[in-house]
C-alpha cells in the first residue's frame, strides 16, 4: 500500500505575539525524525530576514538549525519591515504566490506553516490567512493566551476555521509568564473544549527555548497525533 503524504499543519493564533513561533519551534522538535520543514510565508515587522525574523528565532533555538539546510530567509516568501497587517505593510502580492511557495516544499515530510497574526488577518482586500489555510487544505492548530478573554477569542477563531470547512485540530494555551492560576487555566480549557467542540491540549507556561520541558513537548506531541496522514502519528 502506498503511504499518503504528510498533511500541512497551519499554526494560527488568537492574536499577534501569542506564542505561534514558540509552538512552531516545539513542533519541529517533535517532528524532527520526519524531515519537517518550517515556513513563515508572510512576515512583517522584519528588519533582517536572517537575523530579525520568526524563522531566525526558530533557527537559533533548534538543535542543528533549520531542517533541510534552509536559511531563515528561505522560509519566507514575503518579508516587510513595517509591523502591520500584510494588507498595509507593503506592496500588493498574489495569494497564488504564497500557495505555490508552500507547495514547493511539500512531498518530503510534514510542513509546518506559521501564519501572520490571527486567522482573519488580511493578506489583501480579497483574502486572509484563513483563505491561505483553506487553499493549502491544512490542519489548523490554534495558539491562544491562557488568561482572561481567551474563551471568547478562542471560540471566535475556532468558529471561523470550522465555518470555512477547515479542520481544526485543537487549541494550545500559552502562559509565558506563569501569571494565570491553575483554576482559571482549567476553567478556560474546559469552556473552550466543550463550547468549541475541539480538543484543548494543555497549557504551556514559561519555557527555555533551548531546553523545553518534557511536559511542553508532550502537549505538542498529543496535538500532532490526530493530524498524521500516515499509519503512525507524528510524535
Amino acid at each position: 500500500m502506498m503511504s499518503r503524504p504528510f498533511p500541512t499543519l497551519f499554526i494560527t493564533g488568537t492574536d499577534t505575539d501569542v506564542g505561534k513561533t514558540f509552538v512552531s519551534l516545539l513542533c519541529l522538535r517533535v517532528l524532527a525524525r520526519h524531515n519537517p520543514v518550517y515556513l513563515k510565508p508572510v512576515q512583517t515587522g522584519c528588519a533582517d530576514p536572517d537575523h530579525d525574523s520568526d524563522p531566525a528565532f526558530v533557527a537559533r533555538h533548534l538543535p542543528g538549525g533549520l531542517p533541510r539546510g534552509m536559511r531563515a530567509a528561505d522560509c519566507m516568501s514575503v518579508c516587510w519591515r513595517v509591523p502591520k497587517a500584510p494588507l498595509f505593510a507593503g506592496p500588493a502580492f498574489d495569494l497564488r504566490q504564497i500557495i505555490d511557495f508552500v507547495h514547493g516544499h511539500t512531498g518530503q515530510g510534514p510542513v509546518v506553516v506559521e501564519g501572520a497574526g490571527g486567522i482573519l488577518v488580511p493578506l489583501d482586500w480579497r483574502s486572509s490567512m484563513l483563505d491561505l489555510a483553506q487553499a493549502l487544505q491544512a490542519q489548523v492548530l490554534v495558539v491562544a493566551r491562557a488568561g482572561l478573554g481567551t474563551i471568547n477569542h478562542s471560540l471566535l477563531t475556532v468558529q471561523a476555521i470550522q465555518g470555512r470547512g477547515c479542520a481544526c485540530c485543537g487549541v494550545i494555551l500559552m502562559d509565558a509568564y506563569n501569571t494565570v492560576d491553575g483554576q482559571s487555566r482549567r476553567e478556560n480549557m474546559q469552556a473552550i473544549a466543550r463550547l468549541g467542540g475541539v480538543p484543548v491540549w494543555g497549557v504551556i507556561g514559561h519555557e527555555d527555548p533551548d531546553t523545553p520541558s518534557a511536559e511542553a513537548l508532550n502537549i505538542i506531541a498529543q496535538s500532532l497525533g490526530p493530524i498524521s496522514a500516515k499509519d503512525q502519528a507524528f510524535a
